[in-house]
């Protein structure tokens, strides 16, 4: 992948080049966000993130923005392929008397390419890892999928014991007329004892956020 603009700042993204005003729009958006609570941010108030113009951030593609609320790292992937790392400490059961401290890991890698409706499939791309995730230890336990004529994700939820962990795993395709954005976004939670199991895609959504300059129809979360 070719043609990556990027500036990271510690509290706020400015991107060079033909997609430069992408973040100032989503600091104008944030201005409505940060007036939304949800209920998982509104059971401690110490854990709420700030509006998402805080948080700082990368163009992981032509157009296309990930920001976190956390710390956010850039470093050269295998084959030079540029590689987003992001973390955050996590409250687990943080409307219980006794939370449970953990911590949330990302990585975020995006590709270009040329659409077509064949490669246009998250699910198949999922299928060719499976096995060797299998042979890993990885454990999926649901699918979820947020599918359009513009985006496809599925969101590969599943668990990991040994090293003990949970984990989102996404794949999201965004067209952008003949172009094809390949997405990959793998987070992984870990924590102490006292946790069979935990809800972790809502912390995905609530801690990270990916933006389009161009207009796709996302469905309901990227």
């Amino acid at each position: 992948m070719t043609g990556w603009p990027i500036l990271l700042r510690s509290k706020y993204q400015a991107i060079r080049g033909p997609h430069k005003s992408l973040l100032s729009r989503m600091r104008q958006a944030a201005l409505l966000t940060s007036f939304i609570a949800t209920p998982l941010a509104a059971q401690n108030p110490a854990m709420t993130p700030p509006p998402v113009a805080e948080w700082p951030g990368a163009e992981i593609a032509p157009g296309v923005a990930f920001q976190g609320d956390g710390s956010v790292t850039l470093a050269e992937g295998p084959g030079g392929l540029p590689v987003l790392t992001f973390w955050r400490p996590i409250l687990f059961r943080e409307d219980s008397d006794k939370p449970i401290a953990g911590r949330m890991d990302c990585r975020v890698v995006a590709s270009e390419g040329l659409y077509s409706e064949e490669v246009f499939d998250p699910e198949a791309l999922h299928e060719v890892n499976e096995p060797l995730r299998e042979a890993q230890g990885y454990k999926d336990r649901d699918i979820l999928r947020d599918l359009s004529e513009t985006v496809r994700k599925i969101d590969v939820v599943g668990r990991r014991k040994d090293p003990r962990e949970h984990y989102v795993l996404s794949y999201i395709l965004v067209r952008d007329g003949d172009r094809l954005i390949d997405i990959r976004r793998n987070c992984t939670f870990i924590h102490g004892k006292g946790i069979r199991r935990i809800d972790a895609l809502p912390y995905v959504h609530r801690y990270t956020k990916l933006t389009y300059a161009f207009e796709p129809n996302t469905g309901n979360n990227a």
